[in-house]
């Protein structure tokens, strides 16, 4: 074979080639027509360039070519013109005995030579991209493959591409990438469009990124830390909080069964790549970021609340206020609820600070129940027998001595006074008739003092008081007769003579040949009372029946009676007062110590046979206010009252007793003064404490100043000026420091208020009738 020397030079050339990058293109667009290129005659629409790399000697002689020239694949599309740089390449090489060998194919380069008509021109024909050889560069086929020696320094093809990444998957990649870059930067031979903005600036920039699977970066830039290059591959490293192949998905850590709630005691908010948990208004977060604990808002403001107290609560604090008041928040005070407003009361309602209290008409028969809000009805806890007989006259049927019965008789002159009837009464004192001439000047009267009877009478030859016999006041039925004699009046009791009056003249005289009398039943006519001989009082707790006056007998008298229930008298009775409980009976008492106006003293002794378990028994009642009171009531146990105490609305002693509603009495006593208060039921024993201290004060000031007595119930006062208004009923007797009380003797007293005379109780009736 034939061996040269060559310098880099083409034979026949006079002038080095120019250096690789300053060659001009081999092809270059027409400049007046754009997509034609400089002269010559129209080309294929593509021409396929194959580049070789150098050709070896048989000799390890320098190569005559650095890059191989382009060798056309079709050699019908080469022009044949003489002089051609590619058909002399072809004789030159055939003459060197040069092969360019397939394995060693680096880049096929398709070039769109849209309108091309011709090759270079023949200026350039001859010039052939040429470098200095490297030193050492025969021992470059032993190397292993290097990217920035191959193929950026030199050309290469897809397989010397695929002894650099030694596998298919990152040569398939790399190469067509490869071929984009050449087009782009190659001595800008391959320029044909503009290049890509933010494009590499270099063929060293474009290759070395196209190797590069982290260029550009394939990975999430929020989720990603690192990006490892691979072969045809590359790995996204995630940060904490991110998944994915290119840690793109974020991870809710707060969805994490392994990590309930993201570890947060409240609330776990998702952010991306991460979380944050937080607290529920009213705590704060501690360091370790999960924990929740609660601010004491009481602690950290004490004045929060104001007035009203501050209590913490987990996660937030409450202003509490008493019971009966609210809290304002805009001017942080306690205010009183009015619960009357909300019609919280069945009947009657007091608001007082911070407080209300229901009341019930206890006047018309209604106490408060136990919730303290509704009112039903008084029961009857022993009831009684009330039975009344028509032909029973009561005396006692008005308490201001209007008598019951006022008769007026006209008979013969010959006609003496007379009258006899049955006769019963518990009562010490009182008028059972009073008889007077039509022109009043002569009077008759019959009555009872100290439970024995008294005559008084006045006619021409003056009066006469005369009292005897033994007393009547037993409860029983007597027959009393009077009967006017020719000169003497003459009294019997169960027929058996008890007075025998001298009298020697008449008491009546008669006119016009007639005696005219008037004849009042337990009454006095007006202004007589002041004409008495012996003051009476003309109230008289007692019944008659069978009456015969003026010989006259009971016509007329008993039609009268059976019209007017309140004019019937109780079948049976016992001794004491009854409180129907529906009035009550007034006192003027003093209480003050005669010697020393600023001490006083209440000593009270009750002996109670209630037949309802509520009702006010005795009240001191000063103006509107009720500054003591003693009252039953029943107690929230079955069967059982209570005895209670009260200074105005306020209970300062209480007992309990299972023994109030019987048939038998109980013995109450209630001793106060300005020292103390003590109260006594069934041998039991409550005496006021220190706590109500202030009421006993409140007793003392009132008891200096004028202070009525009631029995029995109080008068209209405010509502909420006492706790309980219900009349008492049932049999009751009274001492005050001492001294029996006598209703007959009452300031006021309500008509159905029997002074002495209580009835039994239901099932003695009947024991009594059997």
């Amino acid at each position: 074979m034939l061996h040269e020397k060559h310098s880099g030079m083409f034979p026949g050339s006079v002038h080095p080639p120019p250096p690789y990058h300053s060659l001009p293109p081999l092809i270059t667009p027409s400049p007046s027509s754009p997509g034609r290129l400089e002269s010559g005659t129209r080309s294929p629409a593509a021409a396929v360039l194959l580049f070789h790399r150098s050709c070896r000697h048989t000799t390890n002689s320098e190569a005559l070519l650095t890059k191989a020239t382009c060798l056309p694949i079709s050699r019908q599309h080469q022009p044949h013109v003489p002089g051609n740089p590619l058909q002399l390449l072809f004789v030159r090489m055939r003459l060197l005995g040069r092969r360019c060998v397939a394995f060693h194919t680096c880049l096929v380069v398709v070039i769109a030579l849209s309108e091309a008509r011709t090759f270079l021109s023949q200026q350039y024909a001859s010039e052939f991209l040429v470098r200095k050889r490297r030193a050492n560069s025969f021992m470059e086929e032993s190397k292993k493959g290097n990217l920035e020696r191959e193929c950026i320094e030199e050309l290469c093809n897809k397989e010397e591409a695929r002894e650099i990444f030694e596998n298919n998957p990152e040569t398939e990649y790399f190469y067509p990438k490869y071929l984009s870059c050449l087009g782009s930067h190659r001595a800008e031979i391959f320029k044909l469009t503009p290049v890509i903005p933010d494009s590499p600036p270099d063929l060293r920039a474009c290759v070395k990124e196209i190797s590069n699977q982290c260029s550009p970066l394939p990975c999430n830039e929020d989720g990603y830390t690192e990006c490892i290059d691979g072969q045809a591959r590359y790995t996204c490293v995630c940060k904490p909080g991110w998944q994915g192949e290119r840690c793109e998905e974020d991870i809710n850590e707060c969805e994490d069964p392994a990590n309930k709630n993201g570890g947060c005691s409240h609330s776990c908010t998702n952010v991306p790549g991460s979380y944050h948990c937080s607290c529920d208004n009213g705590y704060y977060i501690l360091p370790n970021k999960q924990d929740c604990k609660d601010w004491d808002e009481c602690m950290i403001h004490p004045n929060i609340c104001g007035t009203a107290q501050c209590k913490n609560n987990p996660g937030k604090y409450k202003c509490e206020c008493a019971e009966g008041y609210t809290y304002n928040s805009t001017s942080k005070n306690c205010e009183d609820v009015d619960e009357c407003a909300e019609n919280i009361c069945a009947q009657e309602c007091v608001n007082s600070p911070g407080s209300y209290a229901c009341y019930c008409d206890g006047k018309k028969g209604f106490k408060l129940s136990k919730d303290r809000k509704h009112c039903e009805t008084v029961p009857v806890c022993v009831p009684l027998n009330l039975e009344k007989y028509d032909e029973l006259l009561y005396l006692a049927e008005q308490f201001i001595a209007i008598p019951v019965l006022y008769l007026r008789f006209k008979l013969p002159e010959v006609t003496r006074f007379s009258a006899e009837f049955d006769f019963r009464t518990y009562d010490t004192e009182g008028l059972i008739l009073y008889a007077e001439s039509s022109n009043s000047t002569a009077w008759f009267l019959l009555g009872l003092r100290d439970g024995k009877i008294e005559i008084q009478f006045k006619n021409e030859l003056g009066t006469k008081v005369t009292s005897g016999g033994k007393a009547i006041n037993d409860g029983l039925w007597h027959i009393v007769s009077v009967e006017e004699l020719e000169h003497s009046i003459s009294v019997k009791i169960a027929k058996e003579a008890v007075m025998n009056i001298n009298s020697p003249r008449n008491l009546f005289k008669p006119s016009n040949g007639f005696l005219e009398t008037k004849v009042y039943i337990a009454g006095l006519p007006r202004k007589v009372s002041d004409t008495l001989i012996k003051p009476l009082n003309p109230r008289l707790d007692g019944c008659i029946r069978a009456w015969n006056l003026m010989n006259q007998g009971n016509s007329g008298i008993k039609e009268v009676i059976q019209k007017k229930q309140s004019k019937h008298c109780l079948v049976t009775v016992e001794k004491g007062s009854y409180y129907p409980g529906t009035g009550m009976a007034e006192f003027h008492i003093n209480y003050n110590n005669l010697t020393n106006d600023k001490e006083w003293l209440i000593n009270i002794t009750l002996t109670i046979r209630p037949s309802t378990g509520t009702g006010v028994m005795f009240a001191l009642v000063s103006g509107k206010t009720v500054p003591l009171a003693l009252s039953i009531v029943d107690s929230n146990s079955p069967n059982s009252q209570e005895i209670i105490v009260t200074i105005e609305n306020v209970i300062v002693a209480r007992l309990e007793s299972e023994r109030l509603c019987t048939s038998k009495r109980t013995l109450l006593g209630l001793r106060a003064n300005k020292q103390l208060l003590e109260l006594t039921a069934d041998s039991q024993t409550h005496s006021i404490n220190s706590e109500q201290e202030q009421q006993l004060s409140i007793l003392d000031q009132v008891m200096k100043g004028p202070i009525v007595t009631y029995l029995g119930g109080i008068p209209d006062v405010p509502v909420g000026a006492t706790l309980l208004t219900a009349f008492y009923n049932g049999c009751m007797e009274v001492k005050v420091n001492e001294v029996q009380l006598d209703l007959d003797e009452a300031f006021s007293k309500h008509n159905d208020i029997r002074s002495h005379s209580c009835p039994l109780i239901a099932n003695e009736m009947n024991e009594f009738l059997n």
